[in-house]
């Protein structure tokens, strides 16, 4: 038997998806793209409508393409809206409280041991910490389909790096949707830091996937300074720089305490990039305040803006708020991709003509592809073949804006 995952959404989804795959690589074959699969799973997300319509479509399509194979819909739009997915034909609908069992469908016998096969998949491991959120945001959904805050056994997350270190993974990236809530025993998030430090030195790097601002700790802010190995890259949600729109959408931070722990990073070290989260036209975003959110990317100077149009979310207090016009909501998000990409252009000139490293993640016809510690996708030409998941020290010779983001390009460093 053959599976496929398809995975939309967040990294904590990315990392139920590569869980569920660990299990299942070590009983069937994974498919290739000209495969046939038996087992479809596609693991969704609800945040906004436009990821639950790609999903929607991506079922269709499947359904159609492969008649045959038993597909399993999971994930928030499966623990949100079940009954409109059954409607698409014959699925196995799961949300996420049961994802985990999802493999007792069609395996009688898992293997205790989280063991995949293929080496060229061996670069960056998610591990996820933590689950769910109590915070009940104006415009998120999140709350209600991810359920309450919750921590993993320090043990167990432990347990699964070391495994993941023996794989020869040199890169780690802790996620959740809130890993600044990790608590387990008396032991905070800087606590298991150290703890994969000290116990895991075959791992190279440690990445945060995301950090919400009212929940960093002083502790949190000095690993930067004190664990060699970890990532300085922060990916600080804002979602907006107006400090109106910030308590409308009932968020727990203000402008200036947002730019205050931006200031408090880098007075730790100076490298450390930031990327973000925007929410563009959120019901009561007036001119004067996406100025504000303008000018606090300027402040920031992040490497990269992930930016969302506001999605009215049935069940949310936004979604009972008159909304503004679609049309001024797209003139503001491409004023914001512009304005961020020139932003973010500007940061990161300094590395021009500098050495940085990078983790491999692709190498076809002399060419490397990774990202350095701060989060910078690098394309690099070498003469000398390279191996996925090995390290690469490149003189960055140039960059360019590509559709979203930053690309830096250089040579291998003899």
């Amino acid at each position: 038997m053959k599976f496929r995952i398809y995975t939309f959404g967040c990294k904590t989804n990315q990392c139920d998806s590569e869980a569920l795959r660990r299990i299942l690589i070590n009983s069937m074959e994974e498919a290739d793209d000209e495969d046939a699969p038996d087992i479809i799973i596609v693991n969704t997300c609800s945040v906004t409508h436009i990821s639950e319509r790609k999903a929607r479509t991506l079922i269709r399509h499947l359904m159609k393409t492969y008649p045959n194979a038993r597909i399993i819909v999971t994930g928030c739009y499966a623990e949100r809206d079940s009954k409109s997915l059954e409607k698409l034909g014959n699925l196995i609908v799961i949300g996420n409280k049961e994802k985990e069992n999802i493999p007792r469908l069609f395996l009688s016998d898992l293997k205790p041991k989280i063991l995949p096969e293929d080496k060229n998949k061996r670069v960056r491991a998610f591990v996820k910490i933590q689950d769910g959120c109590d915070d009940f945001c104006s415009y998120c959904i999140v709350p209600y389909v991810r359920g309450s805050v919750r921590s993993r056994s320090i043990n167990e997350i432990l347990d699964e790096i070391k495994i993941l270190a023996d794989l020869g993974y040199p890169e780690i990236v802790l996620t959740g949707i809130h890993i600044g809530r990790f608590e387990d025993k008396e032991k905070r998030l800087p606590d298991l830091v150290k703890l994969i430090y000290r116990e895991i030195p075959e791992i190279k790097r440690i990445r945060l996937s995301s950090l919400e601002p009212q929940e960093v700790s002083r502790e949190a802010i000095e690993l930067f300074n004190e664990i060699p190995n970890l990532c300085p890259h922060i990916h600080l949600v804002a979602q907006s720089g107006s400090n109106k729109v910030l308590k409308d959408m009932k968020r727990k931070y203000t402008r200036e305490e947002y730019l205050s722990l931006v200031k408090a990073f880098r007075s730790i070290r100076d490298d450390i990039e930031f990327t973000t989260d925007i929410i563009v036209g959120f019901p009561t975003e007036e001119e004067d305040d996406f100025i504000d959110t303008l000018s606090l990317i300027e402040e920031v100077g992040f490497v990269k803006v992930h930016i969302f149009p506001f999605s009215p979310r049935p069940g949310t207090e936004a979604f009972l708020l008159k909304q503004i016009d679609r049309r001024i909501i797209k003139e503001r998000e491409e004023r914001l991709k512009e304005s961020s990409l020139n932003i973010a252009s500007d940061r990161i000139k300094y590395l021009i003509g500098k050495d940085v490293e990078i983790l491999v993640e692709r190498y076809t016809e002399n060419v490397a592809v990774g990202l350095t510690p701060s989060y910078l996708r690098v394309y690099s030409n070498t003469n000398s073949p390279v191996s996925v998941g090995s390290f690469l020290k490149v003189c960055i010779e140039g960059l360019e804006k590509g559709k979203d983001s930053i690309i830096l390009r250089g040579k291998a460093s003899i």
